[in-house]
């Protein structure tokens, strides 16, 4: 019988991670992480390095984690230890938070660990940790979300591979062969419809894979360009932005695409983030600064709206309103029920202040933004303005 992989965890205070050497404190850390909010708490990577459970109603932080990368010292030097960047955002599922780092780690977290009379330094118990397996790459870095379907997390890794591991223990179930023979490197997040793993490459191709065993199977696309973006799957279609600065659509089973938008031109940049698809309309942003709705089975455009900044992280949809935050930091709602002409006019404009380029996540009428100040902020669109008592900044005082 599998048993758990017990790691002891070292819970702080909420101040700088001392990471002493012979040659004094590390300093590397970043990432763009985004914040999961469930049952009032939000659980976001900060770019110090490390992973905070935040009450959402009082600003309490329950606990935070530390993430660390423990490198050789030279000569008489000790182990340097440096915070370790989070790109992925973080998941929770039945009790526990999974975190990808660029250190090649997943770690599954206690979400229990949240007391409000836990007394900081305080260690608690973390369920397990997995290390990508070196395969030979220079970087088994976590940049891509990772994804929890039913007993499984599957994970893509810098070195090219998807790996399913055992959502409970830890335990690997299968390693794909490397899917980027150009790059050797996997970015995207893959995504299932059925028995199926789908994942595109930075060397442009589709591939789909067993759920089971990780195998290919026998249908895979190949497009003129890599893809920017983490795939989506909406009625048997492929969803996904190209370097070629074109979406994407594809048809499940097909050696060519059903359309690529712009239908003329390409846009003026890359579709970086993953669109979402809703009754039958893409929305999308660019880092051209557009927000583009477009018809998902011919391609034709319905509206647009220019932002006038990168749109770097997806739409979120809340019933009728469709919200984008662009890289200035102002975040635009629109009611997608309207009937607009060829330029859509946003319901409210609200500027939270700080750059935005991480994921951000909505719940109740309320979204939830980490700045590239390294601050939560809540956002109430249907008033217009970020919540009182809000930003908190996720950086220790010195």
């Amino acid at each position: 019988m599998k048993r758990p992989k017990v790691l002891l965890l070292t819970v702080t205070a909420f101040l700088p991670l001392v990471l002493v050497s012979c040659i004094g404190v590390g300093q590397a850390a970043s990432g763009w992480s985004g914040p999961t909010v469930q049952d009032g708490i939000i659980y976001v990577a900060s770019r110090d390095g490390g992973v905070a459970a935040v009450n959402s109603s009082n600003q309490d932080v329950l606990w935070f984690y530390g993430m660390v990368t423990t490198s050789a010292g030279g000569l008489a030097c000790g182990p340097t230890s440096t915070p370790t960047a989070i790109y992925a955002t973080p998941i929770v599922d039945g009790g526990l938070v999974y975190v990808g780092t660029y250190g090649g780690q997943v770690l599954a977290l206690s979400a229990l660990a949240r007391s409000q009379n836990l007394t900081f330094p305080q260690q608690r118990y973390g369920e397990w940790e997995w290390d990508c397996p070196l395969n030979g790459a220079k970087s088994n870095a976590i940049v891509a979300g990772l994804l929890v379907h039913e007993d499984a997390i599957y994970v893509s890794s810098s070195n090219g591979r998807v790996y399913s591991l055992d959502k409970e223990f830890g335990d690997l179930n299968w390693e794909s062969k490397v899917l980027d023979e150009t790059h050797k490197k996997l970015w995207t997040s893959p995504v299932i419809q059925g028995n199926t793993l789908y994942v595109n490459t930075y060397d442009g191709h589709v591939y789909a894979l067993s759920l089971e065993t990780g195998e290919l199977l026998a249908w895979s696309f190949r497009a003129e360009a890599g893809f920017a973006s983490s795939p989506v799957v909406y009625e048997d279609h492929i969803y996904g932005g190209s370097f070629d600065r074109y979406l994407y659509a594809i048809e499940i089973g097909s050696n060519v695409w059903m359309w690529k938008f712009p239908q003329e031109k390409p846009a003026g940049n890359w579709f970086w983030a993953s669109p979402i698809v809703n009754e039958g309309i893409v929305y999308a942003g660019c880092l051209d600064g557009k927000l583009y709705a477009i018809e998902a089975e011919t391609g034709e455009e319905l509206w647009e709206f220019d932002a006038a900044s990168p749109i770097v992280t997806s739409p979120v949809l809340m019933d009728n309103l469709l919200t984008i935050a662009d890289e200035s930091g102002t975040v635009y709602v629109f009611d997608v029920s309207a009937e607009f002409g060829d330029e859509a006019v946003p319901l409210r404009a609200i500027s939270i202040g700080a750059s935005v380029r991480s994921p951000f996540c909505a719940q109740n009428g309320l979204i939830y933004i980490r700045g590239e100040d390294n601050s939560i902020y809540v956002v109430d669109i249907e008033r217009g303005q970020i919540v009182e008592g809000w930003p908190l900044s996720l950086t220790a005082e010195e």
